[in-house]
């Protein structure tokens, strides 16, 4: 079925795939799962890439209390996307699709909410009802 290919891990009916699909509208492009190979036999998959490789996202879509397993994924999620586009896609768009729990690592005044903005990192909320948001820049 050609509408599955791409999505690998994820099925028609999970939260990533949904907040995939919602951010793909707003962006106007295909986002789905890739793999690449960064050298032979080092293989990993980034969960939203569009055609031409110009946005690179993760999805961090947890709901429930915010904890620090939560906080911790968000920024590896970072950590790795910044990463390849420091070193493998210089002109990307490198961001996260995160719940309305996990955006919690991006209060108002913190410094990953200062080191997103002046990395050029795109944040974006999806809500239950599976509307994305571009999460609000905190200029202070």
């Amino acid at each position: 079925m050609p509408d599955e290919l791409g999505w690998r891990r994820f099925g028609p009916d999970s939260a990533e795939r949904a907040a995939l699909v919602a951010l793909s509208e707003v962006l106007g492009v295909p986002l789905r799962p890739r793999a690449l190979e960064l050298r032979p036999g080092t293989m990993f998959e980034v969960e939203g890439v569009d055609p031409e490789s110009r946005y690179l996202f993760q999805v961090v879509v947890n709901r429930g209390t915010y904890t620090s397993q939560q906080r911790n994924k968000v920024l590896a999620d970072m950590f790795k996307l910044l990463w390849l586009r420091a070193t493998r896609f210089p002109e990307a768009e490198v961001g996260l699709v995160l719940s309305e729990t996990t955006a919690e690592a991006f209060k108002p005044r913190s410094w990953t909410s200062l080191a997103a903005r002046e990395l050029g990192f795109a944040l974006y909320v999806v809500t239950t009802d599976r509307r994305v948001t571009k999460l609000a820049s905190d200029e202070s």
